[in-house]
């Protein structure tokens, strides 16, 4: 099985019990037997008050400058029951305007990708980075993240981004918040010379006191590797997840996104994976390009956003 159809079939089979067959040492695979749908039958959900979304997903309603379309969205998230939102970005307003709509909707703006510069020497990013702070303080979050850089995907590179990151949290946490990484596919498709993903050294090489993560379901599974090996070994490193659905079959022009729980992710194998005594996890729905579940239609945002609310309101693990 080549490298890429071996990433498509973990992506359907985690959670089905064939995932134990297909990656042998991968133990933690071996606990995934329920289907992909809502009902793992235990005791373990979903807090009301953490059902958020990644307002990316919403960002096609949401243009810049365009006030009332973004308070639309901000009023139909919270009417629709979501109670955190995950910011990437102010839409060209200010970090104060922002909030003040959050929370008339009733939302609390918990967690964000917030910019960090990686492509200056040390010296010459902490002043902009203290104001990015400084904005996540207004908006009232607790997590503040970094989300994805273009490159180069190397292990120099990722040695690099570690300790920029140990820096970035000492920053953070003086500011009383937690800093957090944010994977895709290519930390985990990049190896080291022993044959370890890249990703392995932002956890190997950050304090875990001042460096989190937040786990995307479906970029972990498109490197092909497997979140419940990486949950198993420290869940309280992993606060936040991206819950990303992904298709039962591959698109054969587009990426495989897809709305949250008619996928192929075994969601409620990982949640209890990830689960662990006082540990405060947060839920944010993601899709990347809704449109791709719903072909033509203008609400293609809105059905996403409430088939994820529906999901994270029912699931059980």
């Amino acid at each position: 099985m080549d490298d890429v159809n071996r990433r498509r079939f973990l992506g359907t089979a985690i959670g089905t019990g064939a995932a134990a067959a297909a990656a042998g040492a991968w133990s933690p695979a071996a606990r995934a037997t329920g289907g992909g749908g809502g009902g793992g039958g235990g005791r373990g959900q979903v807090p009301n008050n953490r059902i958020g979304i990644q307002l990316y997903t919403m960002r096609r309603l949401m243009p810049a400058n365009d006030r009332q379309a973004v308070r639309r969205v901000l009023n139909w998230l919270g009417r629709t029951g979501y109670t955190q939102v995950e910011m990437a970005g102010y839409y060209g307003f200010t970090a104060r305007q922002v909030r003040n709509w959050l929370d008339d909707a009733g939302l609390r703006a918990v967690s964000g990708h917030d910019p960090l510069d990686i492509t200056v020497p040390d010296g010459q990013w902490e002043s902009k980075y203290q104001k990015t702070l400084e904005d996540a303080n207004t908006m009232g979050q607790k997590l503040t993240g970094f989300a994805w850089f273009p490159g180069p995907y190397t292990a120099e590179y990722f040695t690099f981004l570690a300790d920029r990151f140990n820096k970035a949290g000492a920053m953070a946490a003086r500011a009383g918040l937690q800093f957090f990484y944010h994977n895709h596919d290519f930390e985990f498709t990049n190896k080291q010379a022993d044959g370890s993903p890249v990703y392995d050294i932002l956890l190997e090489r950050t304090d875990p006191n001042l460096v989190k993560f937040e786990l995307d379901l479906f970029w972990i599974i498109e490197g092909g590797e497997n979140p419940l090996e990486y949950l198993s070994r420290d869940p309280a490193r992993f606060p936040a997840y991206h819950v990303k659905d992904r298709t039962w079959k591959d698109r054969p022009n587009a990426p495989d996104f897809e709305d949250v729980g008619p996928g192929a992710i075994d969601f409620p194998d990982i949640f209890a994976a990830g689960q662990g005594r006082r540990l405060d996890k947060h839920f944010f729905v993601e899709h990347d390009n809704p449109v791709l579940s719903h072909p033509g239609d203008p609400e293609a945002e809105y059905k996403t956003a409430q088939a994820g609310v529906n999901y994270l309101r029912t699931v059980r693990w």
